[in-house]
C-alpha cells in the first residue's frame, strides 16, 4: 500500500511538471497576442476621444450627406503614394474613425468597395485598394482626413472634416496619444521625425 502511494505521488509529480512545462511554452505567444489585442483596443479608445472632440464641434454638418474617411498619414509625408513602415497605425486610425462616424449617424461611404464580390479559394474580397478595380466616381460632400506626428513619448494627431466642393473646414480636432497605444514601450523611439526600432 505504501509503495502504491509513493508511485501515485511520483506519477502525479511528473504530470504536474509536464503541465507546467507546457504552460510555460505556451505563455509567450499567448501573452504576445493579448498585448497586441490590448494595444489595438487602447488605440481604438484613444481615437474615440478624438472623434468625439471632432464631432462635438461639427454642428453644421448634414448627417445625410455622403462622407469618406481617409488614411491618417504622417505629417512629414508629402505624398500618399507610399506609406512608411508603420502604415498599420494610420490604417487602424482610419478604420476606427469609420466605425465612430457610422455610429454617430453620419452617411459613411466605403469608397474601396468593389463593383462585385471577388470569390477566391478561402476568401471573399469586397474591398480593394486597386484603383483600376474600383468604380470611377464617388459622390461625396465631406472628407474626414488627418495627420500624425511622432513625438518622443506621444503621437500628435490632427483630424479635420472638410466640406466639398468649397473645401471649407467644418470641424477639427487635435490631441496627444500615448505612443504605447501603437507600440510596446521601449521598442520604438523617434529622432528627427524618423522611427528607430529597439531590441525585441
Amino acid at each position: 500500500m505504501a509503495n502504491m502511494k509513493i508511485k501515485l505521488n511520483t506519477l502525479l509529480g511528473c504530470v504536474l511538471i509536464s503541465l507546467s512545462g507546457l504552460v510555460g511554452c505556451a505563455s509567450q505567444p499567448i501573452t504576445a497576442s493579448v498585448q497586441a489585442a490590448n494595444q489595438v483596443d487602447s488605440l481604438h479608445a484613444q481615437v474615440e476621444r478624438l472623434a468625439r472632440q471632432l464631432f462635438d464641434t461639427s454642428g453644421r454638418i448634414n448627417p445625410d450627406a455622403p462622407l469618406a474617411v481617409g488614411t491618417i498619414l504622417p505629417s512629414h509625408l508629402q505624398s500618399g503614394k507610399s506609406l512608411p513602415e508603420h502604415q498599420a497605425l494610420g490604417l487602424q486610425m482610419q478604420e476606427s474613425l469609420v466605425t465612430f462616424a457610422a455610429q454617430a449617424g453620419l452617411t459613411v461611404v466605403e469608397f474601396k468597395t468593389l463593383p462585385a464580390v471577388h470569390i477566391n479559394a478561402g476568401q471573399d474580397i469586397m474591398l480593394s485598394r486597386d484603383v483600376e478595380a474600383l468604380s470611377g466616381e464617388v459622390d461625396l460632400q465631406y472628407l474626414l482626413t488627418g495627420t500624425y506626428s511622432v513625438q518622443e513619448q506621444s503621437l500628435l494627431v490632427n483630424l479635420r472634416l472638410i466640406e466639398l466642393p468649397s473645401k471649407r473646414l467644418v470641424a477639427a480636432a487635435t490631441d496627444y496619444l500615448p505612443k504605447d497605444v501603437a507600440w510596446s514601450q521601449g521598442k520604438v523611439m523617434s529622432r528627427n521625425q524618423m522611427l528607430y526600432r529597439g531590441e525585441y
